[in-house]
């Protein structure tokens, strides 16, 4: 995390989890920093109500965010879209969403668990596409919105690792 400050001397973390692996390992490690720094971490889950099972994965997760001792509520997405532009609209309302609760709880940074092989996928769409130099930068680390920074700690750590991390602490994750 010391690459990503600054952060208040007790740091409030909120954390965007799906249930999936790399959300999973990312609210647990988030959690263990936070608490040894005096702050904590705010779990989020929003649920697109795109697929039959997604209530149900969230409410996993919220099971899986009590055990861990870890606030957690679920932002439900009222108004999906279907057709062209379904997963680019899924994003906009979740980034909103996310945003809306760190600025309703004075959270100033936003934790998403994008991580090395995610990088690679993007620099290869990217790629494919014809994208400049800025598109082949990849993601950032750190990016400022309006009322928080998100922030990717797992850039640099491969999917292979963050099983590892679940697997070791015996954490069950989704498969999405």
């Amino acid at each position: 995390m010391a690459h990503l400050a600054p952060f208040e001397p007790a740091p409030n973390l909120a954390v965007a989890v799906s249930g999936g692996r790399d959300s999973m390992a990312l609210v647990l490690l988030a959690d263990a920093w936070a608490r040894a720094q005096g702050g904590q971490v705010y779990a989020i889950t929003v649920d697109h109500g795109l697929r039959p099972e997604s209530a149900a994965e969230a409410c996993s997760v919220a099971q899986w965010m009590q055990a861990h001792a870890i606030a957690h509520d679920i932002l439900p997405w009222t108004s999906p879209v279907t057709g062209a532009g379904l997963e680019a609209a899924a994003r906009n309302a979740r980034y909103h969403l996310l945003e809306k609760m760190c600025r309703e709880r004075g959270i100033l940074h936003l934790l998403v668990g994008h991580h090395r092989d995610d990088q690679a996928e993007t620099l290869e769409m990217r790629r494919q596409r014809g994208s400049g130099v800025v598109g082949l930068a990849g993601m950032a680390a750190i990016r400022e919105m309006a009322h928080a920074r998100v922030l990717r700690p797992l850039l640099t750590v491969s999917r292979e690792r963050i099983t590892a991390t679940l697997v070791d602490r015996g954490q069950d994750w989704i498969e999405d």
